[in-house]
């Protein structure tokens, strides 16, 4: 799999899991809204007050996978997760995603976070075939 197709497969299944690290070091995952791509960066937001921030500022390094059983085929990016503050793609994510404005009602635009996930590693596997490394 290439770049293109990677970024097609992650759009196409549109929720991934990612994976942070509590406070006592045990893996937690959770599906994640991730199909945002602008460069080389994917994103995805939350709101502020979620305990997946909180993992994330103690731990930037996350991993997320994107995965479609029936082919039981997958797209793994690990890398560092970065708070995204250039108010011209919070624009474009808010306008890609109107559902965006529907979950932050009138007054709690504070709440808004978006991140980036700055890919260190990005692998693909298609059935059972071992993992390959996919040039980002």
């Amino acid at each position: 799999m290439n770049r293109d197709e990677a970024v097609a497969y992650i759009k196409d299944v549109e929720f991934g899991y990612l994976a942070t690290t509590d406070a006592d070091g045990r893996p937690r995952v959770r599906p994640v809204g991730m199909k945002d791509i602008y460069g080389d960066a994917i994103y995805f937001f939350t709101f502020r007050n979620t305990r997946k921030v909180a993992e994330i500022t103690a731990n930037p390094q996350v991993e997320v996978v994107w995965s479609k059983p029936g082919t039981m085929s997958q797209v793994r990016v690990s890398g560092a997760m970065v708070e995204e503050t250039d108010p011209a793609v919070q624009a474009q994510f808010k306008a890609d995603n109107p559902m965006v404005g529907k979950l932050l009602p009138p007054g709690a635009e504070m709440l808004f976070l978006l991140y980036k996930l700055l890919p260190d590693a990005v692998e693909a596997a298609a059935t059972l075939a071992p993992y390959d490394q996919v040039a980002w």
